[in-house]
């Protein structure tokens, strides 16, 4: 094990505070009580590793589980808390199954890991109690066969204090799976029902059946109760059917005597098995629900249907016509689905948001006419395609932060189109431009879900057929960048030659600027030859040039972002001091929050390296506090390990360490990583090395484990007070800072060349340093030199620089 993986494995275990991602409960529970209680009971039985709630479609499974979780959230059993993930949008297993599970669990999705390390990692030594939401999609036709099963089959294995909790159709066949069948809710059957509410006449489906109607505003009286009771019957005691029928109650537009006289609900009671009984009771509360919409409603609930997950009401009203809907109606025709329980409405970030429960959409794409389906797929992912050109065009702009969360949010359908668009039917190259544009608005970084960028990347690449194109060019550049950035060169290289040698064979001009971006983000990142690195500059203004030209302002504004911070770490200051100042200023003027927290940072990294640290302090937190506010997921690890660079650059090394700390703990979730970017790993090292020899290693390795231990409130509250560095002291014998420097690294017996690397400077510029040195203290050799720092040096300041 490396260093840097010995970090990894120590931090993912050691997060501090439980994880507990457990919807909260917005309505009544109803019953279950003996289900309850057995469902605990396994669980808190040693062997019990994984248990299962089976049962059809709109038993309440889902519900069950949720009310199990929320149960045992205080749990002592559960040290590290307990999680719920749905997978409930997931069309497919491997890496987008791992990514759900990791978004659940607040680990975000932009390291390079594979995805299945990284959750083994993650849960390797906790106590955790997982919920897995609607697994039967993801199970094969074999018991312990397909995505789900395969996955917790090694979690189990690899994790020995997790338990999992899934919700599921049939069982899905893990050794040790116990499973716990969910029924119907009781309907009063006395061969069959023993539930205490029976007792007083009102059973559970009943009860559910009250409290839907009662939160919809009708009340069903006790003089109601034998026609509900006998409704609930008909109905199997079948949660979902029963909310179905709630809502169609409110304003008289059905009565209980009316729906008990439905002819599709009295034919259901003439077929088959319980099972299949069950099956159908559920299709046809549906079904009924659908037939008695008047035809606008029928077609908005096709239209919605179309959608993977949550929608809003722009992009229904986009394609509304292609069901022969006038978009003005789109917005009363939503209200009235949601007010029948048909769409669910959702807040998200202040935004109005749609979903449908999914047996109402799957019904929605089962009565939709097949020419109908076609042309509705055409123009959802027609809709997406511009969606995502758009964003990128208007990226840089008051609307940044409402675009970057809108793709967020539109993630399982820009997945699906592009799907659509890489299918053998379509030409590739849109589906390639799809994921280059949704990656140009650095959406899915915000997001904490970087990974998605490579994988439509990587699926646009692998369709791309014949003689190469300018988009590969730009998708592979693109995906190239994505790797330096994610600290992994060893899989950059080949997609950066790849792009090359397409661009060579169309003969793209040297200035193409999406190649340059790659190229000149590898020279800083990869390079270790100071000199070549510098060349990095030069290929990112090239870039910079190419995109303002071709008016892909976003693309322009990232390339000068980069020139900054290399220039910058490069020691290029001249250079990264103008191009901090127009950044900063062209990203206010454009009054674009995400662009000008990233403006301040690189400006709090140019003035820590130009040796003004308060100014430094104030940049950086100013940054972390935009990105705070604006709920970046990438971007605040970034900026608490900055501000612990410049706390230690204060001399403040105590909180320096515990900043630092907090920053690494984050920087594991966010799956952000120093250790794969030289410049930044060496700028650490140069703060630790401080830390260490002002402290000693035993104080700042504790600092630094406290740091790591804050909760997300209290590190962000350290890094955010006012930073102050101790009473300054003048260094002794009209020795320079940098002199000091080189000194400190001659007493640990560091060549020339070392010490060159480390402080970001020449052999011959070290040595005249030390030549300097030698003249001032009157010693004659590098022997002297250490002397003296062993003794007058450290005990005569409290003065360490980066």
């Amino acid at each position: 094990m490396t260093a840097g993986d010995e970090d990894r494995h120590v931090d993912i275990r050691d997060t501090p505070e439980p994880s507990v991602s457990v919807p909260a409960e917005l309505d009544s529970f109803v019953g279950r009580s003996e289900l309850l209680d057995r469902a605990r009971d396994l669980l808190s039985r040693a062997g019990t590793r994984l248990m299962t709630l089976t049962g059809f479609g709109g038993f309440g499974k889902t519900r069950l589980g949720l009310r199990l979780a929320n149960d045992l959230t205080s749990s002592r059993s559960y040290r590290d808390g307990v999680v719920v993930a749905s997978l409930v949008e997931l069309r497919e297993g491997g890496d987008r199954l791992y990514g759900a599970i990791a978004d659940a669990l607040t680990i975000q999705d932009s390291a390079a890991e594979p995805g299945l390390d990284r959750l083994c990692d993650y849960l390797r030594d906790r106590q955790m109690l997982l919920m897995l939401d609607n697994c039967e999609h993801l199970v094969g036709d074999a018991p312990g066969t397909g995505p789900v099963p395969a996955l917790l089959a090694t979690l189990l294995r690899e994790a020995p204090g997790l338990q999992v909790l899934a919700t599921s159709r049939e069982r899905l066949g893990v050794r040790g799976e116990r499973l716990v069948p969910v029924l119907p809710l009781c309907v009063g059957d006395e061969d069959s029902c023993d539930c205490d509410a029976c007792d007083d006449g009102v059973h559970e489906a009943l009860q559910l059946l009250i409290d839907r109607a009662a939160e919809l505003g009708v009340t069903i009286g006790e003089r109601d109760y034998p026609a509900a009771a006998q409704l609930c019957r008909r109905l199997d005691g079948i949660p979902l059917s029963l909310e179905l029928a709630a809502a169609t109650l409110p304003g008289n537009a059905m009565t209980i005597r009316a729906l008990n006289e439905h002819p599709d609900l009295l034919s259901l009671l003439n077929h088959g098995t319980s099972a299949q009984h069950s099956h159908r009771s559920l299709q046809a509360m549906v079904s009924w629900s659908y037939t008695r919409l008047l035809e606008p409603q029928q077609k908005l609930w096709v239209l919605a249907s179309l959608f993977e997950g949550t929608f809003d009401l722009d992009a229904v009203q986009a394609i509304s016509h292609h069901v022969g809907l006038d978009e003005a109606d789109v917005q009363t025709l939503l209200i009235t689905l949601v007010g029948k329980n048909i769409i669910k409405g959702v807040l998200r970030r202040d935004r109005q948001r749609y979903r449908m429960l999914e047996t109402i959409r799957q019904y929605g794409r089962q009565v939709s006419a097949p020419d109908h389906d076609d042309r509705l797929h055409q123009a959802h992912t027609s809709y997406f395609e511009a969606l995502a050109a758009r964003a990128s065009r208007e990226w840089i702009s008051p609307l940044q932060v409402q675009w970057m969360v809108r793709l967020n949010e539109a993630r399982p359908d820009l997945i699906a189109s592009q799907q659509r668009l890489l299918s053998p039917s379509q030409t590739a190259a849109r589906g390639l431009e799809l994921a280059v544009d949704v990656s140009r608005t650095c959406a899915f970084i915000f997001g904490g879900r970087l990974n998605e960028n490579v994988r439509m990347l990587t699926a646009g690449l692998a369709r791309h057929r014949g003689d190469p194109s300018v988009p590969q060019v730009a998708a592979l550049s693109l995906a190239a960048w994505i790797a330096l950035i994610q600290g992994n060169p060893a899989r950059a290289e080949p997609l950066l030659a790849q792009a090359e040698a397409a661009a060579a064979a169309l003969e793209l001009d040297s200035d193409f600027g999406p190649l340059n971006a790659a190229r000149g983000t590898r020279l800083w990142l990869v390079e270790q030859d100071p000199a070549r690195a510098r060349e990095s500059l030069s290929l990112l203004r090239k870039a910079a040039r190419a995109f303002e030209a071709a008016g892909a302002l976003a693309d322009e504004w990232l390339a000068r972002l980069f020139l900054t911070m290399s220039a910058a770490s490069l020691h290029c200051l001249d250079v990264a001091r103008t191009e901090s100042v127009t950044l900063l200023a062209d990203a206010e003027t454009a009054q674009a929050p995400w662009s000008i927290s990233w403006a301040l940072w690189s400006r709090a990294l140019v003035e820590m390296l130009d040796g003004t640290p308060r100014q430094a302090a104030e940049s950086a937190q100013d940054a972390l506090r935009i990105q705070r506010e604006i709920g970046d997921a990438w971007g605040p690890a970034w900026s608490l390990w900055l501000i612990g660079l410049i706390t230690a650059q204060l001399g403040d090394y105590a909180t320096a360490a515990k900043v630092l700390g907090g920053a690494r703990a984050r920087q594991l979730s966010a799956q952000a990583s120093v250790l794969g970017l030289t410049p930044f790993l060496r700028l650490q090292r140069q703060a630790e090395t401080a830390g260490q020899h002002a402290l000693g290693n035993d104080t700042w390795s504790s600092h630094l484990t406290a740091g790591q231990n804050m909760s997300a409130k209290e590190m962000h509250a350290l890094a955010l007070a006012p930073l102050t560095a101790p009473e300054s002291r003048t260094l002794p014998d009209g020795i320079t800072p940098r002199e000091f420097e080189v000194a400190g690294l001659v007493a640990r017996v560091w060549t020339n060349e070392a010490i060159g690397t480390q402080l970001s400077m020449s052999p011959r510029t070290v040595s005249t340093h030390i030549s300097n040195l030698n003249r001032k203290l009157g010693t004659s050799s590098r022997t002297g030199i250490a002397a003296w720092y062993l003794t007058t040096g450290t005990a005569g300041t409290g003065h360490d620089e980066l």
